[in-house]
């Protein structure tokens, strides 16, 4: 097949889970054998003759989703008669709306959605979201909370399949990771993996923390680890200043998605405060990874982590409930274990980057099938 992935943030240049799961999901399809065109800003030197990169310009015309949109548009008429069909990764009221639809309606190019995250806001305005669903030739959703939502303002059928990635494990020990970090062996590393904004809830983690008072993180030998950036990272550092946790609290900022697998070997606790989530990849990571897990008791996260079965949830938005489940792990030595081991043999069980691969290769062959019959 001839595919165009339409992602105008893309990694390495964005470390998001929609832009992450893209960049190896555009490898994987070359590595089979098809060819995959790729329309982003991102300047990336591909090593698959099968990727054909087609760069998005960034130059803004009036408000800037409105210039993504024409300059989406403009590189579908350019490739018209290349592609066989395009997929469009969604999230809430996404831009990517209008020239598909236009690509659609001109040329009667066949189109898949995989719908992220992003809050499942209300479409604003209504029609042309309704109509984008209506037209589509496949739709994906990454968890069964976001399908159900969509199957019902649709009207439409949505399979889910979860945004996997090529997990891997650290190849230098747990010791020899921390000694890359400054950090001891005695500490118990708590991490934050994702983007630093409202909606994945980091203020909820800090807060929490400090919660736990200087005493009893400097008796227990408690680090708290941020890794990622976004527009709330200033806003916590100035407040780790302020409490001055400095000694405590570790901004990393953004990391290559391949250093993360060294990420994961050296903490302890992973915690996901976030309000809302589709799947997200960070939490399959630390389950990979047999971390003990903490998360909130909210969609996307309580479908994967069974209280006290392979992790604890909080009450959502709640610090003070947070900073009682780290204290229970912290202070039950062998529940952290326990939990984490369930967590990495359900993720075993349940999960495989290659499966996810082969689904969405079926959900484009059937959408041209139906295009062809």
């Amino acid at each position: 097949m001839r595919i165009l992935v339409i992602s105008p943030a893309l990694y390495p240049c964005a470390t998001g889970g929609v832009e992450i799961f893209n960049y190896y999901f555009i490898k994987e399809l070359a590595k089979k054998g098809h060819q995959v065109w790729v329309l982003t800003t991102c300047e990336y030197e591909w090593d698959n003759p099968n990727i054909f990169p087609v760069k998005l310009s960034r130059r803004v015309f009036l408000h800037p989703k409105l210039s993504v949109g024409i300059h989406i548009l403009f590189n579908l008429i350019k490739l018209r008669g290349r592609i066989d069909i395009i997929h469009v990764p969604y999230t809430s009221n996404s831009p990517l709306v209008y020239p598909v639809l236009l690509a659609k309606k001109l040329d009667g190019v066949s189109y898949v959605i995989t719908i992220h995250g992003g809050g499942m806001y209300a479409w604003k305005p209504w029609a042309p979201h309704k109509a984008f669903f209506q037209y589509a030739d496949g739709i994906v959703a990454v968890s069964e909370t976001i399908r159900k939502e969509y199957e019902s303002r649709s009207g439409r059928e949505i399979k889910v399949i979860s945004p996997l990635i090529p997990f891997t494990e650290s190849e230098i020990s747990k010791h020899s990771a921390r000694i890359q970090y400054g950090l001891n062996d005695q500490d118990i590393i708590i991490l934050y993996v994702g983007s630093i904004k409202r909606i994945k809830g980091p203020e909820i983690l800090l807060d929490a923390f400090l919660k736990l008072r200087k005493d009893y993180i400097k008796k227990h030998s408690l680090r708290l680890l941020y890794v990622g950036n976004g527009d709330m990272k200033t806003v916590l550092e100035k407040k780790v200043n302020e409490k001055g946790f400095n000694e405590f609290v570790t901004f990393l900022g953004k990391v290559p998605h391949e250093q993360l697998p060294q990420i994961y070997s050296m903490a302890d606790i992973y915690v996901i405060p976030s309000l809302f989530e589709g799947t997200p990849v960070a939490l399959l990571e630390a389950m990979f990874n047999g971390l003990a897990i903490v998360g909130a008791n909210t969609p996307g996260i309580n479908n994967l982590i069974n209280h006290k079965r392979n992790g604890l949830l909080f009450e959502s938005e709640n610090s003070g409930d947070l900073a009682a489940k780290i204290r229970e792990f912290v202070q039950n030595g062998d529940l952290p274990r326990k939990l984490g081991e369930t967590a990495k043999r359900d993720y075993a069980e349940s999960y495989s980057f290659d499966d996810v691969i082969l689904q969405h290769i079926d959900l484009c062959a059937a959408a041209l099938g139906n295009r062809n019959g």
